[in-house]
């Protein structure tokens, strides 16, 4: 009669058991990190009003997927990261970092930085618990702890979502001069942490929209901050010569067509936040590192290299535009593409 008791006693220790590991998932934010990355390299002093320059900040093509992959196999921790190994929706984590940098020119040590802050998995050799650390690690699609969209789900997609969202919030200060909370160049606001902040750049500007914590010495742009140092220090980044940038590319927004660095690219000042495009007749530039274009059809006025998006899918052009169906200049309305227009609402 007594191994019903024993069998609950084991049913009882199983549940104690997972409640207890459970409880170590949801620990405070900064408890999966490496000691080493609270730790400030000497002669580096932070400033709140400058967490990174426009020119680090977009410099995409710093390292390809072969660099980066060999970063997660030989991270500053001295021991590789699971992330070497890992794959979801069938890309490696490396491969799909590289391609989620380039397609949105965004550094991709800024989304491995944040990785490392988030969650500690440059730093974890093995796939963690939960899964969600990983698998939504900057939290894309996520409204709760467990209310997740399964079509973000997996590293490469959320490294995607999150330099898309980067890419936006730089955009939005670069058209309007801050981003859609307020934060913009010279422009004083208070971060959540009570600190008093204006950023000296359109990258600082566009983390703080992301991010609007300053956490000195615990956490927020701060921990970004330092875990970047000790990442740059490891791997000897220099940022670009001369502080260049790849610039803005066809779609992106601009307020004069020295920004736009396409061939025989001018900005649409009469656009929504202003839009880098290029006259054609029948093709349009093409670099593997920015999203490709088409040229459509505007009657009169002529044919323009704008964006190909994606109907349907959440973000696939900038505020003010939508994904229509556009015919190809000079087709004779036999071809056609979506692409990025200008909003009919708007």
């Amino acid at each position: 009669m007594r191994r019903p008791k024993l069998l609950l006693l084991g049913f009882v220790l199983v549940f104690v058991a997972s409640a207890l590991v459970s409880a170590c998932a949801k620990s405070e934010p900064g408890s999966n990190l490496q000691a080493s990355d609270l730790v400030t390299l000497q002669g580096v002093t932070f400033d709140p009003n400058a967490i990174m320059t426009p020119a680090v900040f977009q410099d995409s093509i710093a390292y390809d997927a072969t660099a980066i992959q060999n970063f997660l196999e030989r991270t500053p921790y001295a021991r590789p990261s699971f992330l070497a190994t890992y794959q979801s929706n069938g890309v490696r984590a490396s491969d799909g970092l590289y391609k989620a940098a380039t397609a949105n020119r965004i550094n991709p040590f800024v989304l491995i930085a944040r990785a490392e802050e988030l969650q500690g998995l440059i730093g974890t050799q093995f796939y963690p618990f939960p899964p969600s650390r990983v698998e939504y690690v900057f939290r894309c699609g996520c409204t709760g702890d467990s209310n997740c969209d399964p079509a973000l789900a997996g590293f490469d997609r959320q490294a995607d979502c999150l330099a898309r969202n980067l890419r936006q919030n730089f955009d939005q200060v670069t058209a309007n001069g801050a981003t859609a909370g307020g934060w913009g160049v010279g422009k004083q606001s208070v971060s959540l942490d009570n600190q008093k902040v204006t950023p000296a750049d359109g990258s600082t500007a566009a983390l703080y929209q992301y991010d609007p914590t300053v956490g000195v010495g615990q956490g927020g742009l701060w921990l970004f901050w330092n875990i970047w140092q000790n990442y740059a220090d490891f791997l000897s980044y220099s940022p670009p010569p001369g502080g260049t940038t790849q610039g803005a590319w066809i779609g992106d927004a601009c307020t004069a067509n020295a920004m736009c660095t396409a061939p025989n690219a001018q900005c649409a000042t009469n656009f929504p936040g202003g839009m880098c495009i290029v006259p054609c007749t029948e093709g349009c530039p093409s670099d593997p590192s920015h999203p490709a274009s088409f040229c459509a059809d505007f009657g009169q006025q002529g044919g323009y290299c704008l964006p190909k998006c994606n109907v349907g899918v959440p973000g696939a052009c900038r505020t003010g535009y939508d994904c229509r169906a556009i015919y190809q200049f000079g087709s004779n309305q036999s071809v056609a593409a979506n692409v990025c227009v200008k909003s009919q609402s708007g």
